[in-house]
């Protein structure tokens, strides 16, 4: 494999071309020419070292864990693919990443690209498409005519998390600020709160469920707006994480099922999202594009470090 990733933790400047031997082919994987890959904010947290103790990497690390390519070869007993298949996944996370020429993959991650989608589209939608159904499906159980909320409804997962409480039949409330009105309502939000021009306790609706990812005051603001016996998912911090004791009382005063998410890879979750695409129920948001080159992967962490992007960043290997 030859790839962008790190020797070390470090800022973005710790980037650099990296070549680690790719993994011999097991007779259930798929060797898979990448052509794009996702960016998401856990790259450059694993890039700075915050999750080192979840995840204690070996380096040289080659970043990335979203992506869409062509597959170059199969296992003996794969059964469900063949060579030259156009696939999307989300890899191990445990495993070298995405952001390479070429990478090894268990079959059971893998599905077939969407019909008539872009690499770089592909691209976009593994990490943030499991995260949303994993939280919205499996966490949340969404059911039409439930009234959902989405924190932050413009950025990657908020906008792939719109769209498919609105193909679960939901009522659909989501954040965001001001300038990015229009291209929520545009996704099927049905009330939009811009953050910056009032509350949501201004909203005078209670939630069965909400996706939070924020954190923060942002969170422990909503969390007073949910139903009794509600459920949350959130994907901030992480599953040890102590909340603040002012969070933890509403939590328990509203007796709320609060549940932290990381996503998990799987196939099957994939196939769901790719019928999704067929059925023009959802969409890829794409909202930057840069080249898979060291310097495109410095610009592509920066900006994602914003926390101001609108849709997912993607990085191309096409010309």
């Amino acid at each position: 494999m030859i790839g962008i990733g790190i020797e070390n933790y470090g800022d973005e400047s710790a980037l650099k071309v990296v070549h680690v031997p790719t993994e011999p082919l097991g007779s259930n994987d798929l060797l898979i020419s990448i052509k794009a890959s996702g960016v998401n904010p856990v790259d450059w947290k694993v890039r700075e070292g915050h999750l080192k103790e979840s995840f204690p990497y070996k380096f040289p690390l080659i970043l990335g864990w979203d992506a869409a390519g062509k597959i170059a070869a199969c296992g003996t007993d794969v059964k469900d693919f063949q060579v030259g298949d156009n696939v999307f996944f989300r890899p191990e996370m445990e495993k070298q990443g995405t952001y390479a020429d070429e990478i090894i993959v268990p079959a059971n991650l893998v599905a077939p690209m969407p019909r008539d989608l872009t690499y770089v589209e592909a691209a976009s939608l593994p990490l943030v498409g499991l995260t949303v159904w994993q939280a919205l499906v499996e966490v949340g159980n969404v059911q039409a005519g439930d009234s959902v909320l989405i924190l932050a409804g413009s950025g990657g997962i908020g906008s792939f998390a719109i769209q498919l409480a609105k193909a679960l039949g939901a009522h659909v409330t989501t954040t965001t600020s001001a300038k990015n009105i229009d291209f929520v309502k545009e996704l099927g939000a049905d009330k939009v709160i811009a953050y910056d021009q009032e509350s949501i306790r201004d909203s005078e609706i209670e939630f069965d469920f909400m996706l939070d990812t924020l954190g923060g005051s942002s969170f422990e603001e909503a969390l007073t707006c949910m139903k009794l016996q509600s459920t949350v998912a959130t994907i901030f911090g992480g599953p040890n994480e102590v909340r603040p004791d002012s969070t933890k009382k509403i939590e328990v005063e509203r007796q709320l099922n609060v549940e932290y998410v990381f996503t998990r890879p799987d196939g099957e979750n994939m196939n769901h999202i790719r019928e999704l695409v067929e059925l023009q129920k959802v969409r890829p948001i794409v909202g930057e594009v840069y080249p898979m080159t060291v310097d495109g992967v410095r610009r592509a962490h920066l900006s994602n470090q914003t926390g101001r992007t609108r849709g997912k960043i993607v990085l191309s290997r096409e010309d």
